[in-house]
């Protein structure tokens, strides 16, 4: 079954409003479902808007390379006034210049593919950033959904607790009942009725987390709706790890610092300048000329031929290579942890099916019922009650626990979460 199911139109609305207004303000994110929290999420992250303003900042990398000229052109006017002799009259001068470098050496177009290059690294960031809060939003989700139905069973489990107690009680009180039997049936109540309290603050805890990731805001009450049902997710899924956006990252980086070091190899060819100027020299003599200028570069450390700049721009090149195969190697191994994880979660998940897990609740209701009938030593209804809650305590955590793998191993598969997965 196909595992990267997209999510309902209204969700990826909400995903391309990501850098814009947060998520509290829109009512959908009020309930916390599977197909809008990933957007919600997205809408109310920091993290994301952050992100996207670094794309902002590259684009304005970009667009700083598009002038045409190297440096503004330079105009200079002088004037001066001579007097008169011999009867002449007083003459002004003055003599203007304009002045443009012309680059000739093919740098401009090595700064712009550094600048595209950096503007596609930020925006794979953008892409990693927002998949790691979808993940990050599916944990809650399921957390939140695991913390509501254990505090619900507890609440089942406190009232049988209490049940058990009250029918043992009233047993002893009769005198056909030990009176230890009462004590000990009441206890078993109090622990119940402390691990009711423990779930309620669980779940509380939970929402509370849930509301910050999807509306920023802990204090503001999140209904959940849906099941512990794991994310839609295939072993075929898996993307290569050069499709990656973690990977693309760097390796656009590199690109982007050697072509820094190229943009500074090309800055070492001098870029002519180009000058006219006009002049009225002398007694009102007229002069129409042009120029050419060339910078004389002079070896390091008397000149300056950026061999620093280039050895630190290769460097940084070769350093996002080896980051980027470091990141390979990492995303691989978690791929593999990631993929065994989810086939144990979901051998284990598969241990404690709904009918079993039906039978049990309705053999602790009818425990009660046994003691009061006297087919059953309240000793022995405690211990199987003990036994019996494992069982009903467990069918929630380790549904919990495969959904979180679930989540887990999608993102370590490099499917796209922020898009939503069914």
């Amino acid at each position: 079954m196909k595992a990267a199911h997209r999510s309902i139109p209204a969700a990826c609305a909400f995903a391309l409003a990501a850098w814009s207004a947060p998520a509290h303000a829109d009512p959908a994110c009020a309930t916390a479902r599977r197909e809008t929290v990933v957007a919600c999420a997205l809408a109310a992250s920091p993290f994301v808007r952050a992100e996207g303003h670094a794309v902002e900042a590259a684009e304005g990398h970009v667009r700083s390379t598009a002038p045409w000229f190297p440096s503004p052109a330079v105009a200079s006017v002088a004037l001066a006034r001579r007097a008169g002799s011999e009867g002449r009259t007083d003459a002004l001068n003055y003599y203007a210049t304009l002045t443009q470098e012309i680059e000739v050496s093919g740098r401009r177009a090595s700064m712009r593919r550094e600048a595209e290059a950096e503007r596609g690294a930020r925006q794979a960031d953008v892409t990693v950033a927002r998949r790691r809060v979808a993940a990050e939003a599916y944990a809650a989700y399921f957390a939140a959904l695991a913390a509501r139905d254990a505090a619900e069973v507890a609440r089942r489990l406190e009232a049988i607790g209490a049940t058990i107690a009250k029918v043992t009680r009233a047993r002893a009180d009769a005198g056909v009942g030990a009176e230890l039997d009462a004590e000990l049936a009441e206890a078993a109540s109090l622990r119940l009725a402390q691990a009711s309290i423990s779930a309620q603050r669980d779940e509380a805890a939970a929402r509370a987390r849930l509301a910050v990731i999807t509306t920023g805001d802990p204090s503001r009450s999140v209904a959940i709706s849906g099941d512990l049902r794991p994310l839609a997710v295939s072993r075929g899924e898996a993307r290569p790890p050069d499709a990656r956006p973690e990977v693309q990252a760097l390796r656009r980086e590199e690109r982007a610092m050697s072509m820094r070091a190229e943009a500074f190899r090309r800055a070492r060819v001098p870029n002519p300048s180009v000058q006219v100027f006009v002049q009225n020299d002398g007694f009102n003599e007229p002069v129409l000329g042009a120029g050419v200028t060339f910078p004389v570069p002079l070896p390091q450390p008397v000149g300056r031929l950026y061999a620093g700049e280039i050895d630190e721009a290769e460097a940084l090149s070769r350093r996002s290579s080896a980051q980027a195969a470091h990141v390979t190697r990492d995303l691989l191994e978690e791929l593999a942890l990631a993929e065994a994880d989810l086939a144990a979660r979901g051998r284990e998940a598969g241990l404690y099916t709904e009918a079993r897990v039906a039978r049990a609740e309705a053999m602790l209701a009818a425990l009660a019922t046994e003691i009061e009938a006297g087919r059953m030593s309240v000793r022995d209804a405690l211990v199987a009650e003990r036994e019996i809650i494992d069982v009903v305590r467990a069918r929630i955590e380790t549904r919990r626990a495969l959904c979180a793998s679930s989540v887990r191993y999608a993102l370590a598969a490099g499917v796209p979460l922020e898009q939503g997965v069914k």
